[in-house]
């Protein structure tokens, strides 16, 4: 099956279905069954071609999680209502989210492969929606990896759907804008927390759990992060576990000023920020366990290759052993190609 894409929502790994010519020369630019990188959506870019034939692959049915699907789209149309109430300045209503949240958090808790069901959701053209969505889906699984009550993970899960709710207060020129924000475009957006904090107190409906796990989203284990700039021992769980969520799913995200990371380039970032940022042991876990969803998925190589990911070093689970045609590539080794993606 074939698909028709824009170029600008194109993403790493896809593979192209037809050739992509230049109409007026009529010289192939790339050809047919090219697996998409970021060098070639620039080319794209440059020779101003505005959109390409994708190739969809039939997923088999077995795969997805229908159950999963059905609670992220309930949660998803009454998260897109409450949006609309926080752009419009209404009263939030909230009681709707919180009956269907049960059900999407044992949803969640139930399955094993959380990486491949994420990968298969449905998505809207809506960062902050999709991000809010992603982050409480990766919080969940962190919360029970680490241990916590059924309680805890539930409160847990609210926090991070709504940690960028202040967002939607901030103007969309600021939150869409391309290039690097300003001096007070910065300062206006990291008020977002605060934003989003007051909009849940004003409710009168979320505990303090769920409060700080919203407004400290964005406070940092040395202190030097916002909007208090308070250090490891004020930061409260559920910010210090929203927090690596966050970046794992922005890193692994298109967005408007950057084109997504591999999740093994957005994990060694976060094992990077671990000494510093982040705390080291809700890190770590969220490492160990989200590497077991790496073995058997294929990765796209940069030297336009694909690989598929047999094992995962335990001594660092961003440095796979990947097979490539007949032979093996040992990533804790130095090479000369990199992972690009994980594209299945």
């Amino acid at each position: 099956m074939s698909k028709n894409i824009e170029v600008t929502k194109l993403d790493i790994g896809m593979i192209l279905d037809r050739d992509v010519m230049d109409f007026k020369t009529g010289v192939i630019l790339i050809p047919k069954n090219t697996v998409i990188t970021k060098e070639l959506i620039d080319k794209l870019i440059i020779n101003k071609v505005d959109d390409v034939f994708i190739r969809e692959e039939e997923i088999p049915k077995l795969i997805y999680n229908n159950d999963l699907k059905e609670s992220y789209n309930n949660l998803g149309d009454i998260l897109d209502n409450i949006f609309d109430e926080v752009k419009m300045e209404n009263k939030l209503e909230t009681d709707k989210i919180l009956k269907v949240m049960n059900d999407f958090v044992d949803e969640v808790s139930k399955e094993r492969d959380i990486l491949t069901q994420m990968r298969l959701l449905k998505k809207k053209d809506d960062y902050t929606f999709n991000h809010s969505l992603g982050v409480s889906i990766l919080s969940i699984a962190l919360g029970k990896w680490l241990g916590l009550s059924k309680n805890q993970i539930f409160d847990l899960s609210i926090a991070a759907l709504f940690h960028d709710l202040g967002k939607l207060k901030i103007s969309q020129d600021i939150i869409n804008k391309p290039s690097k924000l300003t001096e007070d475009e910065a300062m206006e957006m990291k008020k977002h927390s605060f934003y989003g904090y007051k909009i849940l107190l004003d409710t009168k409906k979320f505990n303090n759990d769920i409060l700080l796990g919203v407004l400290q989203h964005h406070e940092k284990i040395d202190g030097t992060g916002y909007p208090n700039g308070v250090s490891e021992k004020d930061i409260h769980l559920y910010a210090k576990i929203i927090a690596i969520c966050d970046i794992y799913h922005a890193l692994t995200s298109n967005r408007v000023y950057k084109h997504k990371d591999s999740p093994l380039r957005a994990a060694d970032y976060l094992r990077q920020e671990s000494f510093t940022s982040l705390d080291s042991h809700i890190t770590q876990v969220f490492l160990k366990n989200i590497s077991r969803f790496y073995v058997g998925n294929t990765v796209l190589l940069s030297d336009g290759t694909t690989g598929i990911i047999v094992y995962v070093h335990p001594q660092d689970e961003t440095k796979p052993i990947i097979k490539t045609g007949d032979k093996f590539v040992d990533f804790l080794k130095e090479q000369d190609i990199e992972i690009l993606d994980i594209v299945v």
